[in-house]
C-alpha cells in the first residue's frame, strides 16, 4: 500500500470501490413487495394500518409485557386540564394594547439584549442578565420616587410611553435574558434561567401587582419555553424532572393567573421540548415517562387543542430512548410508535412522517433489545444455526432498512434517505447476531451502501467504523461455525465448515487491506483510518482460522504504522 500510481485519486477511489463491490456476494435481501416496513414477531405489522387516533397504544396491558413494570406505576401525574379560552372584549383588548406600547429606549434596549442573546458561550449570558437587572433596579427606584411624590402608580407605565429615555424592562427583556442563559455553556445556566422566570412571576404576582404596575412583565409561552429549553440542554441531575414540573406550572399559570391569555397557553413546542429532555435524560424509565407526555398531547389534541401535534423529532427522541434503555421488549414499543407515525402520516399529518433519524432509532432498538437477543441465543441452541422461519433482531432491522431504501427510491424525499448510520446500524446488528451467516449478510449491506455512494450519495460515504463492523460480523460467523463443530458431524461437513472459517478469516483480512488502501488515497480524511480494534479483530479471526501467514501480514502492516497525511 505504500506504492501509489499516477492515476488520479478520484479514479483510484472508484476503482477500489468497484473492486470491493465485486468481492461482495450478490444481494438476496429483497424481502418485501410493499413500500411499508414489515416486522414480524411480537411487533406485528408496521404500516398504515392499526392506530388511527393520536391517543397512543398502551402496550403495558399486553401479556407479553407482564415482565415490565406497568406504566401507571412508573410515572403518575395529575391530568392536565385546559380551561376554554374566553374571547376578550374589544374594550379590554384596546386597553391592553394601549398599556403595552413600548417607548424607543426600551425598544433599543430589547434589540441590544436580543443580539447578545444569540451567542453560544459562557460569558454573554451573565452580561445580558446584568444589563437587565440594572435597568430593572433603575425602574424600581423611579417607581418608588413617584410613589413618594404621591403620583398614581397605575398610570406610571402609560406616562412613560412618551419618555424615550426611560428603559422599562418588559416580558421581551426578560425573555431575551432567559434565552441567553438557555444558550449559555455554563453548568448553572438552567438554574439562572429559572431564577429569571421566578422573578417575573414574583413581580407579576397579585401581592406585588395589585395596581397593575408590573403587567408588562407577565411571562408568556416564549418565556416558559426558553426555560424548558435551558433545562433540556442541561446535564445536571434531575433536569428532566425540572422540565416536566415547569410544564405543569405553565398550565397552572395559564388556567389560574394569566386570565386565559392565549400567549401563555402551552403549545407543541412546550411539550416537544419537555419530551426531548425526558427522553434524552437516560433516567430510569425515561422512555415510558416521555411516552406518557406524548399520550397527554394526544388527549389534549383530541379535546380540541389543534396546535398540540407532535413532530417526527418528538417521536424519534422517544424511540431512541427505548433503544438506549436496553429493556426487554423495548423494540416492540419503538415499533408501535413508528407504526403510529405511519398511521398519522397516512391521515394527512405531514409533520408526523417518519424520518431517517426515526428509522435509525427503531433499527437501533431492534439491534439492542435484550429480549430479542435471548431469543436469538435460544434459537441458535435449538436449531444449531440452521434455517429458520423466525426473524432475528438483525433481520428485523434489515427489513426496516429495506423499507427506507424502497420508500426513498419511490418518493425521492430526503427526509427518509438512508445514511451511513442506517447501514452501520444494520451491519452492527448482524455482527451481534451470533449467526453463521452474519458475515455474508453484512457484506450484502456493505455492498448496497457502497453502491449508493458510487452513485453520488455522499451521506453513504464509508468510514472505518463501517468496515470494522463488517469485520466483526465475519468474526462472529467464525465463532458461530466453530461452536457448531462438536465432533458429531461427518468428515465432509467438517471440511466444509473449516473452509467457511478460512473464507471468513480471509474476508476479514481483505476488508482491512481495502480500508488501508482507501485511507492512503490523497483527499481522504482520518475517518478511514483503521483503529487498534480493527487490527485486533482481524488478527483474532486469522488466529481462529489458523491462518498464520495472514497473521504475519497484518502484524507487519500494523507495525509499519499508517502513514501520516496533512
Amino acid at each position: 500500500f505504500s506504492t501509489m500510481t499516477s492515476t488520479s485519486p478520484l479514479t483510484m477511489l472508484f476503482a477500489i470501490f468497484a473492486m470491493i463491490i465485486a468481492t461482495l456476494v450478490p444481494s438476496s435481501c429483497d424481502a418485501f413487495s410493499t413500500g411499508r416496513p414489515v416486522v414480524s414477531g411480537s411487533c406485528g405489522r408496521i404500516g398504515s394500518e392499526g392506530v388511527v387516533s393520536l391517543q397512543m397504544i398502551d402496550s403495558g396491558d399486553h401479556e407479553a409485557d407482564n415482565q415490565t413494570t406497568p406504566l401507571s406505576t412508573v410515572f403518575t401525574a395529575t391530568p392536565i386540564t385546559i380551561t376554554p379560552t374566553l374571547a376578550a372584549s374589544p374594550t379590554t383588548t384596546s386597553s391592553k394594547r394601549e398599556q403595552n406600547k413600548v417607548n424607543s429606549a426600551t425598544l433599543r434596549f430589547n434589540n441590544r439584549l436580543n443580539q447578545l442573546a444569540k451567542s453560544w458561550d459562557d460569558s454573554t449570558a451573565p452580561k445580558v442578565e446584568a444589563l437587565l437587572l440594572d435597568a430593572l433596579e433603575k425602574y424600581k427606584l423611579h417607581l418608588e420616587k413617584e410613589e413618594g411624590q404621591g403620583e398614581p402608580t397605575t398610570s406610571s407605565l402609560s406616562s412613560k410611553k412618551n419618555n424615550n429615555n426611560m428603559i422599562i424592562p418588559n416580558t421581551i427583556s426578560f425573555t431575551n435574558a432567559i434565552t441567553a442563559w438557555a444558550r449559555c455553556t455554563r453548568k448553572d445556566s438552567a438554574k439562572r434561567a429559572q431564577a429569571l422566570l421566578d422573578q417575573m412571576l414574583h413581580l407579576y404576582s397579585s401581592e406585588n401587582n395589585q395596581d397593575g404596575k408590573w403587567d408588562h412583565i407577565k411571562p408568556n409561552k416564549i418565556s416558559y419555553n426558553s426555560v424548558i429549553t435551558a433545562w433540556a440542554r442541561s446535564n445536571e441531575r434531575g433536569s428532566a424532572r425540572q422540565a416536566e414540573e415547569l410544564l405543569r406550572n405553565m398550565y397552572d399559570f395559564y388556567n389560574n393567573e394569566s386570565g386565559l391569555d392565549p400567549n401563555c397557553k402551552p403549545d407543541a413546542r412546550s411539550f416537544n421540548a419537555v419530551i426531548n429532555a425526558v427522553a434524552r435524560s437516560r433516567d430510569k424509565n425515561c422512555a415510558d415517562r416521555a411516552k406518557f407526555l406524548l399520550d397527554e398531547m394526544g388527549r389534549l389534541y383530541n379535546e380540541g387543542n389543534d396546535d398540540l401535534l407532535p413532530d417526527a423529532l418528538t417521536f424519534g427522541a422517544i424511540i431512541n430512548a427505548y433503544a438506549n434503555s436496553l429493556e426487554a421488549g423495548a423494540s416492540d414499543k419503538a415499533a408501535q410508535l413508528l407504526m403510529h407515525m405511519e398511521s398519522l402520516y397516512s391521515m394527512g399529518f405531514e409533520q408526523a412522517k417518519p424520518t431517517t433519524f426515526v428509522y435509525n432509532a427503531c433499527m437501533n432498538a431492534f439491534a439492542k433489545d435484550p429480549l430479542i437477543c435471548v431469543m436469538d441465543e435460544v434459537r441458535q441452541q435449538v436449531e444449531g444455526g440452521g434455517n429458520s422461519t423466525s426473524l432475528n433482531r438483525a433481520e428485523k432491522a434489515e427489513q426496516l432498512l429495506d423499507s427506507m431504501e424502497r420508500r426513498y427510491d419511490q418518493e425521492k424525499d430526503w427526509r427518509i434517505k438512508p445514511d451511513i448510520i442506517s447501514y452501520s446500524t444494520v451491519i452492527n446488528a448482524h455482527a451481534n447476531s451470533g449467526t453463521c451467516t452474519a458475515g455474508v449478510n453484512s457484506d450484502n449491506i456493505l455492498r448496497r451502501m457502497l453502491h449508493r455512494y458510487l452513485m453520488g450519495d455522499t451521506k453513504c460515504r464509508p468510514n472505518a467504523i463501517v468496515f470494522t463492523a463488517a469485520i466483526k460480523a465475519h468474526s462472529t460467523s467464525i465463532n458461530a461455525t466453530l461452536s457448531g463443530l462438536d465432533g458429531s458431524e461427518d468428515e465432509v461437513s467438517k471440511v466444509q465448515k473449516q473452509e467457511q472459517i478460512k473464507a471468513s478469516a480471509k474476508r476479514c483480512e481483505d476488508l482491512l487491506q481495502e480500508l488501508c488502501l482507501l485511507y492512503q488515497l490523497p483527499g481522504n480524511d482520518s475517518s478511514l483510518k483503521p483503529s487498534s480494534v480493527t487490527f485486533e479483530l482481524v488478527i483474532g479471526a486469522l488466529t481462529l482460522a489458523e491462518a498464520w501467514e495472514g497473521v504475519k501480514r497484518i502484524t507487519a502492516l500494523r507495525e509499519e504504522g499508517m502513514p501520516q497525511r496533512d
